[in-house]
Parts: structure tokens; sequence; C-alpha cells
């Protein structure tokens, strides 16, 4: 473990539904909570909000540069967010629910956790949907293939770019998966929200094992990122056993 996200008592109220590692190791939180995007150090060190959303937020992915994306849930709609300016730069309409979001530069596939999933072409704009990819929660992306949770079946599955599958795969310590996300070599990370743990499963999706638990300190983890570059992952978690919890993150290396 590495260091642990730092909140002020005024914050300790936040609902993590995402949280990323930036490109230059900075940190951004999704709290659900007062819908908003918040921006940490390197070192935890809380820096400012970035933007307050007039819709729900469900999730959030590093784009490019600057951007990163929101989805806003029941609106269906996501939105493109310049972190620097701290201005919404664009907003994508869809025909479903948006929750899960992920990218890799050129394109953003959005999940809809009930129906279908779209993929959006970052450079033209164009939406191609993913008929394949439907129920499917959380997302990663690698290598141009889709990495999904379905939480009410404790599944994980993964899917080509068209979205045909290519493998899913269930164990008893995934149960209820949330967050997912994938380091360089194909390994899949899956939040197990009921067992309050993290699972990491083989690329082949034949096999898993746990690294992370409640023995760690992790309470209902719900999002995770991997920066792929520095092997770091960042975990969010409940710190208070207090009736209004709040959560924060965690920062490991791998």
């Amino acid at each position: 473990m590495l260091t642990t996200l730092k909140t002020a008592k005024e914050m300790r109220t936040l609902i993590i539904y995402a949280c990323l590692i930036l490109p230059d190791g900075k940190f951004i939180i999704l709290d659900y909570n007062k819908k908003q995007l918040l921006l940490f150090k390197n070192d935890g060190i809380f820096i400012r909000r970035v933007i307050t959303f007039t819709q729900s937020p469900y999730d959030a992915c590093f784009v490019r540069k600057n951007t990163v994306a929101v989805t806003l849930g029941p609106a269906n709609q996501t939105t493109l967010v310049d972190i620097e300016k701290k201005t919404n730069i664009q907003t994508i309409k869809f025909s479903h629910y948006c929750f899960g979001v992920a990218s890799d530069g050129e394109t953003v596939v959005i999940s809809s956790n009930s129906s279908q999933s779209t993929r959006v072409n970052l450079n033209d704009m164009s939406h191609t949907i993913l008929k394949g990819v439907e129920g499917v929660g959380r997302i990663s992306l690698l290598q141009r293939n889709i990495y999904g949770t379905i939480h009410l079946e404790n599944k994980v599955c993964c899917y080509d770019s068209t979205g045909e599958p290519l493998w899913t795969f269930q164990h008893k310590d995934i149960n209820s998966p949330g967050g997912i996300t994938l380091d360089m070599n194909g390994f899949v990370y899956i939040v197990s929200s009921k067992n309050g743990s993290i699972v990491v499963v083989s690329p082949d999706g034949k096999t898993c094992k746990t690294i992370l638990s409640e023995a760690d300190g992790i309470k209902h983890p719900y999002g995770i990122d991997i920066n792929k570059k520095t092997e770091m992952v960042i975990v969010s978690s409940i710190i208070s056993e207090d009736i209004r919890n709040y959560d924060t993150a965690f920062v490991y290396k791998i």
C-alpha cells in the first residue's frame, strides 16, 4: 500500500462510484452523493472540485489529454469533461441508460446495466450498437476487447470489439462484482463487493485469486482503476463505522 486519499471533515459524506489514476499520477474520484468530480495530488492530498453535475453520475474513465468521460445514468447521457478547464466539453446522448464507461483514447464504450451497450468513435462521434454486450455493469477495455461485470449473476465476461462473447467466468470468491480494470498483461481485477475483496482473473478467464480483502482494511469496495505504466492500482473503500459511512480510496503498487 502506498497512500490513502485524504479528505477533509466536511467531505466525509462521499459515495465513491469511480476512482481513477491519471497519466500524471494524480487521482480523480467520482462522488455520487454530491454529484461531483474531485481531484487529488499524487500523495493523496485534495486539490479541488473539478465539476458538479445536475444529473446523477454513475461511472467515469480517463479518455485522453485532460478529458474524462462521465456517465449520467437515467439521463441517457455521457459527458466529456476537461479536468483542467473544469468544464463540460460535450454531452453525448444515447437511446439507453448510461452506467459503465471505458475508453481506449479513440473510442468510448458505454454499458447500460440492463440492455444494450454502445461504442462511440471519438473522431466522428458515430455510434455502434454492441448487441452481444447486454446487461453488463462496469466495463474496461484492453486491445479492443471489452471486459464487464454482471452484478446480479456474479459473472465476469470478455467480448471482442464487435460484442461477440469470448469467455464468461464465475467463482465463489466473486460475489456482487462491481468495478473492473486490467493490467498491462491482461489480468482482470474485479471488485467483489459482498466479499469485501479484490479478485484477479487470469487473461484466459479460467482461474482467479484473491489479492486484497477485509484483512487489508478494505470494506465494501466498489471502484477500481489501474495505471498500466506505473502498475499502481486504486480501490475505493468505506473507512468509517459510523452510520454516515464515507468513502476514501487506497492506492497500491502491484
